[in-house]
């Protein structure tokens, strides 16, 4: 695989397996590095360095949690990056890495399927949640761990082994502009100490 040249490790699926992310070009979708419009996971993204920054304003953006309980973003596609400039409006991150304070690190993007990535063979069009080892810096294996579409969340029930929840929601995903726009809320639940700080029904 091309990707190897690179430093980089496989993909893998939501089953587990090594090569089973075919939301990335490392989990082998296309058996084939010669055919196909097809590009990296948001944890590989990071990796690469290919994008500048790490704060607000950047292509990457770095957020922890447990400082900002709350963060929305804009977030655009690789296969639409050329066309994410200062004079088309506000640069949009590419990648988002959440802060867990181990060696896991969890990362956010958009798979628009469109230019270089028009032809990915999952998740085309959705916000992709990955995680991967070594804080996503060096070469490790990631695995995809969602896929949202406008409206789903995806919720880790004690994020970085604190007890909190963490949520991250697909606001809206707009196709209609250039480039396309995916709308992402990362929300850290406060600790519950008693039934009275967190009405959850039961």
């Amino acid at each position: 695989m091309t990707g190897q040249n690179f430093n980089l490790a496989h993909s893998g699926g939501m089953d587990g397996g090594e090569l089973s992310d075919h939301t990335c070009l490392m989990g082998n979708p296309l058996e084939s590095d010669e055919v196909g419009k097809m590009c990296f996971n948001p944890a590989k993204n990071w990796q690469l360095d290919w994008y500048d920054g790490q704060g607000p304003g950047d292509y990457k953006i770095l957020v922890d949690p447990f400082q900002t309980e709350t963060s929305s973003f804009q977030l655009v596609g690789i296969g639409e990056y050329d066309t994410n400039t200062a004079e088309a409006g506000p640069n949009h991150p590419v990648v988002i890495k959440i802060e867990t304070h181990n060696s896991t690190g969890i990362f956010l993007g958009f798979n628009r399927a469109a230019g270089p990535n028009a032809e990915n063979k999952e998740a085309g069009d959705e916000i992709t949640i990955i995680e991967a080892g070594n804080g996503g810096m060096y070469y490790s294996q990631s695995y995809l761990k969602a896929h949202l579409v406008a409206g789903e969340t995806y919720t880790y029930e004690s994020f970085a082994n604190s007890g909190r929840i963490l949520t991250i929601t697909a606001n809206s995903i707009d196709l209609t502009t250039e480039p396309g726009i995916a709308t992402v809320t990362i929300a850290l639940q406060p600790l519950c100490s008693n039934d009275s700080d967190c009405d959850d029904g039961k």
